[in-house]
């Protein structure tokens, strides 16, 4: 068996471990994968996440993904979870700026991209702009839940809108 081939079969277990819920076995096989080969960047993703998601160990989780990015620069997990990341740490600006590099791939889920980035102009209270993005997310996405998802959010920001903040969003 070659070395890519390796590589993919244990992070494919890793992927069935956190299918399973066996987060501790995966990060732990994930850690055994880049310990071989560093440069894997599926494997960096997903540990990623974990660290985000499962440990809130947000710097490892920062660290990971953004070498999930470097090594597999095709691979749009890496740049959602990213995103998401962003704005867990509530990194605003940083997310609008990371959004705007990362709509430039054609690969990358421009839906939840333009989802993270109205929430963060919604947390920064821009109103408008979170509408606006809000509204570029209906327009890319096709899952019906995430449209309702999304649907709900606008109805949110129509929510903390004045009546002459709305009037506005007629007239536009």
């Amino acid at each position: 068996m070659n070395t890519e081939d390796k590589a993919e079969n244990l992070f494919f277990e890793a992927d069935e471990l956190i299918n399973e819920n066996k987060i501790v076995e995966a990060k732990e096989l994930l850690i055994e994968i880049l310990s071989e080969f560093p440069d894997y960047g599926y494997a960096h993703n997903h540990l990623g996440w974990i660290y985000q998601v499962k440990f809130s160990d947000y710097e490892k989780a920062e660290k990971h993904l953004k070498l999930a990015m470097k090594y597999a620069p095709n691979y749009n997990a890496g740049y959602v979870n990213f995103a998401y990341l962003l704005l867990d740490i509530n990194k605003y600006d940083e997310m609008i700026k990371f959004g705007e590099e990362a709509l430039s791939h054609n690969f990358v889920d421009k839906s939840t991209i333009y989802n993270k980035m109205a929430q963060a102009y919604e947390m920064k209270d821009d109103n408008f702009k979170a509408y606006d993005y809000y509204k570029l997310a209906v327009k890319h996405t096709l899952n019906n839940t995430t449209l309702e998802q999304i649907y709900s959010s606008i109805n949110r920001i129509k929510d903390k809108m004045s009546f002459i903040q709305k009037l506005k969003l007629i007239v536009k």
